[in-house]
């Protein structure tokens, strides 16, 4: 009898070899109490066996379904992509708009300085101070715009800003920003570089645009502020050729 017990559990059991367990546990009490005695005595393990089909329908469908979520996933990293190129663009066109306003406090006269930084770039080209590319670089700026300093040691002095914008300022737009100010300084063009955003990266991408001398905006708030000219001038003075 012992064998017999080892021998149906150590096997894989079917439904039918289920029911036909149930039965003879029915009909025969030594045999009900002999297995009783096995199961508190070893572990049982019993497999059951699904039909192979039903299965291969089971991971049909789930694979179905793991491919569906990470389209979906796919889909909604594009639209954060896209909601952020949106509000940059957005924000860039904002800049353009009040170009005049934001940056009426620094300078008078403001106009777009497109036109006059492309002369200069093709000048330095002609002689070769600067490549077709640096000068591509320098001219793709979110914003190039120009006007006469408003008050201090360099009053009415002509000055150009070089902006970069983003919704959040990071490091690559101060970089960037102080990259192409730092060609026009090399070809006698008095620049400035400026980002401008909604918010910032992270504190330490306001300490690097502060510590390049790159002039800041956030919402349109310059920074140094107004009431530090005495700062914005040294961050002028730092960009003059």
């Amino acid at each position: 009898m012992r064998g017999i017990i080892t021998t149906v559990m150590a096997m894989a059991l079917t439904r039918e070899d289920l029911q036909s367990l149930l039965r003879w546990l029915d009909e025969d009490p030594e045999f009900r109490a002999e297995l009783r005695r096995k199961l508190l005595a070893e572990p049982l393990i019993i497999e059951i066996r699904m039909p192979t089909d039903w299965m291969a329908g089971v991971d049909s469908r789930l694979d179905r379904i793991e491919a569906r979520l990470g389209k979906v996933e796919q889909d909604v990293g594009t639209l954060k992509q896209d909601v952020g190129t949106l509000k940059g663009k957005a924000l860039e066109i904002d800049y353009r708009t009040k170009a005049s306003s934001i940056f009426g406090m620094l300078l008078r006269g403001g106009r777009d300085a497109s036109e006059f930084v492309s002369g200069k770039l093709e000048e330095a080209e002609a002689k070769g101070i600067v490549s077709s590319r640096e000068a591509d670089f320098v001219m793709a700026a979110d914003l190039l715009w120009m006007g006469n300093v408003r008050k201090g040691k360099f009053e009415e002095e002509t000055l150009v800003l070089v902006a970069e914008s983003s919704w959040t300022i990071d490091f690559g737009d101060v970089n960037r920003a102080f990259e192409k100010v730092e060609v026009l300084k090399r070809i006698g063009v008095w620049a400035v570089p400026f980002v401008g955003g909604s918010e910032w990266a992270s504190p330490e991408v306001r300490d690097e645009a502060l510590k390049k001398k790159v002039l800041c905006g956030i919402d349109g708030q310059l920074e140094p502020l107004r009431a530090e000219f005495d700062e914005l001038e040294q961050l002028l003075a730092f960009w003059r050729p």
